[in-house]
């Protein structure tokens, strides 16, 4: 009854009690994986991926260490042809880049080449105006665009100078030794003399150190002093500066490019392994730079720092900006350090204030050590041979005479300011002695440029054209060191002299191009490097593909 009939005809199934509906057959299932088999399989996945990896890291680190040492046997001594192919490459590279860049640039573009053609046609339709001044109080006035022309080339000559200095990874042109402290002590030389600071001081003017005041009038000071001989010193330091950049952008752009710097790298582990002061000094300056940043490397730069090279290179590893690391490096080495420098120069070279140091030096020596007397002493022989090495022009040494005999010039070996020889009494010098020997070295001097132009007879003087002979290719003048051949022929100190200079100027031609050398071939190495590591990878991912396939 509480069930609805079934209409007629149908009866309803009859079921056993335990009889189970049927279900439809499906297709047989794998049975799963247990959990231990899973974790080995993965186990075993991530070994291989582990192993696959460190092959191809192995291998990097081989090729790396292969090229590295590939690398050091660059050289114009060793491989001449290679060196020199990588060096034109590098080169050309620069002025493709650098070069053109600054070529097209809007400062070139609106300022820079309108004067270069106004230079260029002013000079060539109106020589007039770039005419020099005559060395006098009554001399000829110069043109309106000399002192233009003066000024842009002595700024250009003492920034190149810096440059050369401080440029090569440490293994600069020694131009402070060669041009500026020699320039800088004539100028306090001079002052000294003249007891005035009214003379021409700009190293290529053609009439530097002429007077164009009275002497002795009262501007011989300290600060005076040193406004004469700040543009250069100023100048070369900021040169200094510049030439600090390379090691920069080079361990910046490896940095940003993910390579590794090998010099820098390899510079500092030599750094960390050697127990010598300048090698502690290397390290301590990185340390000290990333601590410190604007201010470290402004005191790192305003004393002669001989690891500052590391600075600069630890400064584009750490990425640090542009204008942080040039602007502390500028105020650093043109002003503070140079300054400082100049000072010390004016001190001991000046009478008046080296007298005040002997004085201190006095008063301080309770040892009884006579401390002023020694470095009194010490003080005329500086002098003395830094005024023989004072750099003139062959008119200059001439004066107001056509030439000069061995007597005349004896005695200008010995009219120098520190008088070696004495006081002149009765046309002799009371330093019999020194005049002796001031003599000889006259007469070696006749004897070695008398008559050997081409276009003076030999007549037991020198003539302008004899002396123009004897001048520097570099600057255009001489020194009275520079005019004695010596007394053992050519191995006279005056030849040995030149010889080390050319020696350093050659050294330092030759560390360039095999710098920029090795840095082209770093740069084929890291592309080298970057394409293996990729063909490596790809085939350990091939490999996995595969392995999972079967």
């Amino acid at each position: 009854e509480a069930f609805a009939p079934l209409p007629q005809g149908q009866s309803s199934p009859r079921r056993m009690p335990s009889e189970q509906p049927r279900r439809s057959k499906s297709p047989p299932r794998s049975r799963p994986q247990s959990a231990a088999a899973s974790t080995g399989s993965d186990v075993t996945s991530q070994t291989s991926e582990a192993t696959a990896q460190t092959d191809v890291t192995s291998q990097i680190r081989k090729r790396s260490a292969e090229l590295a040492s590939a690398r050091e046997r660059i050289g114009l001594l060793s491989r001449p042809a290679h060196t020199l192919t990588l060096f034109g490459s590098a080169l050309s590279k620069f002025m493709l880049t650098t070069v053109l860049s600054l070529a097209v640039s809007a400062p070139m573009l609106f300022c820079g080449y309108p004067l270069l053609i106004t230079a260029a046609a002013t000079r060539y339709y109106m020589p007039e105006l770039y005419l020099p001044p005559g060395c006098g109080m009554a001399s000829a006035a110069a043109g309106p665009l000399f002192y233009a022309q003066l000024y842009a080339f002595e700024a250009a000559w003492w920034l190149m100078l810096g440059v050369l200095s401080s440029i090569g990874f440490g293994s600069g042109l020694h131009s402070g030794i060669m041009f500026l402290w020699p320039f800088v002590m004539q100028v306090v030389i001079t002052a000294e003399a003249l007891g005035s600071t009214n003379f021409h001081s700009v190293y290529n003017h053609p009439c530097v150190f002429h007077s164009w005041g009275s002497n002795g009038d009262g501007t011989l000071t300290f600060f005076n002093q040193l406004l004469l001989i700040w543009p250069a010193v100023v100048l070369w330091g900021a040169g200094t500066a510049i030439g600090e950049l390379p090691p920069y952008f080079i361990t910046r752009a490896a940095r940003r490019a993910g390579r590794k710097d090998d010099a820098f790298e390899a510079e500092l582990e030599e750094a960390k392994s050697k127990t010598d002061i300048i090698s502690k000094l290397k390290v301590w300056t990185i340390a000290f730079t990333e601590r410190n940043g604007f201010l470290g490397i402004f005191l790192l730069a305003s004393w002669p720092n001989a690891a500052f090279d590391m600075c600069g290179m630890a400064c584009g590893w750490l990425e640090m900006p542009f204008w942080t690391f040039f602007g502390a490096t500028l105020l650093g080495k043109s002003l503070a350090k140079t300054t400082m420098q100049s000072s010390v120069c004016i001190g001991v070279f000046s009478k008046p204030f080296f007298h005040a140091i002997a004085a201190a030096l006095d008063r301080v020596d309770i040892a009884g050590l006579n401390l002023s007397a020694s470095a009194t002493q010490l003080r005329q022989k500086l002098m003395y041979k830094f005024e023989l090495q004072a750099r003139v022009s062959g008119s200059d040494l001439l004066g107001k005479t056509s030439s000069l005999d061995a007597h005349a010039i004896a005695r200008k070996f010995c009219n120098v300011a520190s008088k070696k020889c004495g006081e002149l009494h009765k046309g002799e010098y009371t330093d019999r002695a020194t005049f002796a020997e001031a003599k000889a070295a006259a007469a070696r001097i006749v004897s070695f440029w008398d008559g050997g132009d081409g276009k003076s007879a030999a007549d037991g003087k020198l003539d302008v054209f004899e002396l123009k002979r004897a001048e520097s290719k570099t600057d255009g003048k001489l020194s009275l060191a520079s005019l004695d051949p010596g007394t053992s022929g050519f191995f006279s100190p005056a030849t040995l002299w030149n010889a080390f200079l050319a020696g350093l100027i050659l050294f330092f031609v030759l560390s360039i191009v095999d710098q920029l050398a090795k840095a082209e071939q770093a740069d084929r190495d890291a592309c080298e490097l970057e394409a293996l590591e990729a063909k490596l990878r790809d085939g350990s991912s091939a490999s996995k593909e595969e392995s999972k396939e079967d």
